[in-house]
């Protein structure tokens, strides 16, 4: 658990946006119920993009967790034009976007994501879940970053391309099987994003670096730190 965790009151308002992809649920609240001052708002993807309690604009950051393989839902009339149009809002704002683990792989169409995530091919070319993961730590002065050395923590790791230039590599990994950049951020119009490849189940919620980078990464894209 990070130093100091449990004394940042800063009130940051974050929607944590699912659907597509299953996971441990009472374990994934479990780790936001660990970040003091983050108020968390589990919405699944369409919920999200239709906004019928009209609060966007109340949010700080805007998290991603979900994975839609076939591009923008269809669920609805009017729906894609809706859900695309909520998508195309990010970065109007500073509001925050949080990009994690099976997030990178959604929409694997839309090049609004592509640029997002700020990786233009976001083809997977293999995944291997349940794996050591060695986490080395390529900028320490990176206040996501500062202060942490390399980790190791088993998780389900991607193979595919790293983020492109314009993107400040935070974490890195030698593992074949992975991605080998694991964290970055960039800005994308108005919006610092926060993307990370880690996260796949409570072996990893659970382990004190990985609540580190990403109770802070939140932090970051809400511009708190």
């Amino acid at each position: 658990m990070e130093r100091g965790l449990g004394s940042i009151q800063e009130g940051i308002k974050v929607a944590v946006v699912t659907g597509g992809h299953m996971y441990d649920v009472p374990a994934f609240r479990a780790m936001f119920n660990r970040m003091a001052g983050v108020q968390y708002y589990i919405q699944d993807f369409d919920n999200w993009a239709f906004d019928t309690g009209k609060v966007w604009d109340q949010y700080d950051v805007h998290l991603f967790y979900n994975m839609h393989s076939w591009g923008i839902l269809t669920v609805r009339d009017n729906a894609d034009e809706r859900i695309m149009s909520a998508v195309e809002r990010l970065g109007q704002t500073e509001q925050g976007v949080v990009v994690l683990h099976h997030a990178l792989l959604s929409h694997p169409d839309g090049q609004v994501w592509s640029d997002i995530c700020n990786i233009q091919d976001r083809k997977l070319r293999g995944w291997a879940p349940n794996s050591t993961l060695v986490t080395d730590v390529a900028n320490k002065e990176h206040p996501i970053t500062k202060d942490l050395e390399t980790w190791q923590m088993t998780d389900e790791l991607f193979l595919m391309d790293s983020p492109a230039e314009g993107s400040m590599p935070l974490l890195t990994t030698e593992n074949p099987e992975s991605i080998s950049t694991l964290a970055w951020t960039h800005q994308y119009n108005k919006a610092h994003v926060f993307c990370y490849q880690s996260g796949h189940d409570n072996q990893t919620y659970t382990d004190p670096n990985f609540q580190t980078v990403l109770y802070r990464g939140i932090r970051w894209a809400a511009g708190k730190i």
